[in-house]
């Protein structure tokens, strides 16, 4: 299947949908992506249209994500399909730490934030400081 992905952008937040496979010959629309970010706070990433990611596609999203966060820009993806999350459970489930107690803080972290999850953790640090 062939990979697209679209992009939109509403003022400071970019809203991105990979279609299809993401995998070693489609990892570079994340570094195309990746050229049009000036003035971005955030990118929110649909995956319901991604039905298949190899290694080396997580490996190109997960270094993706680590990217975004060090230019300052959020980044959020969510609608995951069963084949994506099987395959970044497996590479977690490689981490004892990340499996303990269900916890999800192994190499695919940074894909697993959720903008409702980071709004609550959000609003708890902030009522834990007043």
């Amino acid at each position: 299947m062939d990979f697209e992905m679209m992009k939109r952008r509403y003022g400071p937040t970019v809203h991105l949908t990979p279609t299809g496979e993401l995998d070693l010959e489609t990892r570079a629309a994340l570094d195309e992506v990746q050229t049009d970010l000036d003035g971005v706070a955030a990118v929110a990433c649909d995956m319901r249209h991604l039905t298949f990611m190899d290694v080396p596609g997580l490996h190109a999203l997960t270094a993706f994500a680590h990217r975004l966060g060090t230019r300052g820009i959020a980044f959020f993806a969510y609608n995951w399909q069963p084949q994506p999350l099987r395959l970044m459970n497996l590479i977690d489930s490689l981490y004892p730490s990340a499996a303990r107690n269900g916890h999800h803080d192994g190499p695919t972290q940074l894909l697993r934030r959720s903008l409702p999850g980071s709004v609550a953790s959000a609003r708890a640090a902030g009522a834990a400081r007043a």
